[in-house]
């Protein structure tokens, strides 16, 4: 498959410039079966010399691509602790986060419907803590720690499983 090429004499937001034209490099990767390996161990810190903005375009690409509000890694088959997540689903606001972990869950816990990307057409009843602290590093190993809530905490902690080796029908109260 060839790059498409457009002609325009602006700069495109995620397009590589080629004199007057911009080469559109899609990274789209298809989703891994739910019953592969990689979706069932922990991942382990990120590569010392990991290309983290090329995997942070990666991941939002392609959760956008999926119609996700979240995608982690190794979802698409890449065995890096890094997932992309919608901080706000009005303005569809996205944040990367790169070698994530949960400081502190509230006691009171909230439940809600899920589904995953990697099992579509299910959706289950999970109980998760309805506010979490959290640390994370970005793209330039930057170190963040914040409070989410609600809908952003769900989704962090939902994604934070997949690098934990967890998935979402584990913590079903369908069972």
């Amino acid at each position: 498959m060839y790059p498409q090429l457009l002609q325009s004499p602006l700069v495109v937001s995620g397009l590589e410039a080629i004199g007057n034209y911009h080469l559109n490099i899609k990274m789209l990767k298809p989703l891994i079966p739910s019953e592969d390996s990689l979706l069932h161990n922990k991942i382990k810190k990120c590569s010392y010399d990991l290309d983290r903005s090329k995997l942070s375009y990666t991941l939002n690409e392609n959760m956008f691509h999926h119609n996700g509000v979240g995608l982690s890694a190794n979802q698409i088959g890449i065995n890096e602790r890094a997932f992309v997540m919608m901080i706000d689903i009005e303005s569809q606001e996205t944040i990367t986060c790169f070698n994530p972990k949960i400081i502190k869950e509230s006691k009171n816990q909230v439940v809600m419907e899920e589904g995953c990307l990697s099992y579509p057409d299910l959706f289950l009843k999970i109980p998760r803590p309805d506010s979490i602290i959290v640390k994370y590093e970005d793209e330039g190993k930057n170190i963040f720690k914040r409070r989410l809530e609600g809908f952003s905490a769900r989704v962090f902690q939902h994604e934070y499983d997949h690098m934990e080796g967890i998935d979402f029908t584990q913590r079903t109260i369908n069972k």
